[in-house]
């Protein structure tokens, strides 16, 4: 059975192909979402000219949304404000400003010419204050394919997702998990 926005085509042996999607509709942590909806809602925020969201495939975490914006905006602010209106699947893990957006000849958003993303960090490391943070700081870093992890850095935000973190939890953790002595 195959939805609305789904692309087929008709095989001659009577069968269907699923060929991709007539939308940018992309699933982030077991939920459908439409980018042109974060578009929208981040075009409301103030300091915003213009915005396209997109789904990366690429991080650690697995799917993840972008947000390119023009416009003097402050990209921790743009995703706390987006995280109060829209569902958690919905909220940009990373806000990339622009001077401007990249336009193809004919005007349109040219996508392929984005520039990649920035791995996600806040402006200040804090470094873990105790062993079971520094624990979980290296172990999240390690899941998460990164050099480092602050002790205030959102797991959701950096990549992580919650198959992740399960995996984490069950014991199919990373190397460094052996080291753990804590009581968990």
């Amino acid at each position: 059975m195959y939805r609305a926005g789904d692309v087929v085509r008709h095989l001659r042996d009577g069968q269907l192909e699923f060929l991709g999607r007539r939308d940018h509709q992309v699933k982030i942590r077991g939920q459908r979402v439409e980018p042109g909806e974060v578009e929208a809602a981040v075009r409301t925020l103030g300091g915003v000219r213009d915005a396209v969201v997109v789904a990366d495939r690429s991080g650690p975490g697995g799917t993840r949304l972008l947000a390119y914006l023009a416009g003097e905006v402050d990209p921790l602010a743009v995703r706390s404000a987006l995280a109060g209106r829209l569902p958690s699947a919905m909220v940009p893990a990373v806000v990339v400003p622009l001077d401007a957006l990249p336009l193809s000849a004919n005007g349109k958003v040219d996508r392929a010419a984005l520039p990649p993303a920035p791995v996600p960090e806040y402006d200040t490391y804090l470094p873990p204050r105790d062993p079971e943070e520094t624990l979980l700081c290296a172990l999240f870093a390690e899941l998460l394919g990164l050099p480092r992890v602050s002790r205030h850095d959102d797991f959701f935000a950096l990549g992580g997702r919650s198959l992740l973190a399960t995996r984490l939890v069950a014991g199919g953790a990373p190397r460094s998990a052996s080291r753990c002595r804590c009581a968990c």
